[in-house]
């Protein structure tokens, strides 16, 4: 269990670590200076007053996680050796709260529209929509299309990436493109 996982258990009992990490790299994502710990309580229903120094310790590491000079960035999703249904629900979840957090953080920035940010980014979020409808059946679908388990699990590897990539790409165009493309 990383560092990262172990923070986030101690954060929020009321939602997953998927749920939880999702809606803060979501907020985080829209550079604000000061990280909105009220709207994320209000996104999750947390309990500031019970959690409130485990929850600025994980928002903090989470923040330093995504932003880190060293690229290690990664959807907190359970490890490989997880069945992959397990995998593809903690995907689908953690995207579904990125997506919720992201517009969380853009409404405090001013702006209620996805046609104010950059052409690449609204495609990220039409496929991070897509990602988050999945269920039960899309992951069979994705392994009768795939033709085999191994073939299903290496889609989904690569699935994770698209979205490590995905909310990095987000993460600098809204931080440090928007101001300048709306102007």
């Amino acid at each position: 269990m990383s560092d990262l996982t172990a923070l986030a258990l101690n954060a929020a009992h009321q939602v997953s670590v998927q749920e939880l990490h999702g809606a803060v790299c979501g907020i985080a994502a829209c550079g604000a200076e000061v990280f909105p710990a009220e709207e994320l309580a209000e996104l999750l229903g947390l309990d500031l007053e019970a959690d409130e120094e485990a929850v600025s310790r994980f928002v903090a590491a989470a923040i330093d996680d995504l932003f880190g000079e060293d690229m290690g960035f990664m959807p907190l999703l359970p490890e490989d050796e997880a069945p992959m249904e397990v995998r593809l629900e903690a995907l689908r979840t953690w995207c579904a709260a990125f997506l919720a957090g992201l517009a969380s953080g853009l409404v405090a920035r001013g702006m209620d529209d996805l046609e104010q940010l950059p052409d690449e980014v609204q495609e990220i979020v039409e496929d991070f929509s897509a990602i988050a409808e999945m269920d039960a059946e899309s992951g069979d679908a994705l392994a009768s299309e795939a033709g085999s388990r191994d073939q299903a699990e290496a889609v989904l590897v690569e699935v994770q990436e698209f979205v490590k990539v995905g909310v990095l790409l987000i993460a600098s165009l809204v931080t440090y493109g928007v101001d300048d493309q709306t102007r």
